[in-house]
């Protein structure tokens, strides 16, 4: 009966962190298009666009860890962290994609460590004001 009621447990996690990771990565492509709009336009010089990718980064893991934070009872830290990782670590494997390349670099580790915080901090803080 435990061993039911674990793996019942398992999926559940799973398929909210894969709900999290997707909706971090819609975050991340409407925050891209939406960057490349305004660039296109000449509203933001190109000079910007640095800056304009670790916003996105930012608002990537910030999604991922508020989904997981409204839904998610223990350790939302931990979750919030592993979907904000998952859903940068889409987006690499998109861009790398289309790109026809990849490349292992310090800044990638860099944004996944970012992402991990952010997305921790976001679902502790959601997690924490929903049982108060």
């Amino acid at each position: 009966m435990a061993t039911t009621k674990r793996k019942k447990r398992t999926k559940i996690a799973w398929r909210t962190l894969l709900r999290g990771a997707a909706l971090g990565a819609a975050v991340l492509l409407l925050a891209v298009l939406l960057l490349t709009l305004l660039v296109y336009l000449e509203w933001l010089p190109e000079s910007a666009i640095p800056i304009g990718n670790t916003v996105i980064k930012i608002l990537t893991a910030l999604a991922a860890g508020v989904f997981i934070g409204l839904g998610r009872e223990k350790a939302p830290w931990y979750f919030g962290g592993v979907a904000a990782v998952l859903s940068l670590m889409l987006s690499v494997a998109l861009m790398s994609i289309y790109l026809g390349s990849f490349s292992l670099t310090w800044n990638l580790l860099a944004d996944l460590l970012l992402g991990f915080a952010i997305g921790s901090a976001a679902a502790a803080l959601l997690s924490k004001r929903k049982t108060e």
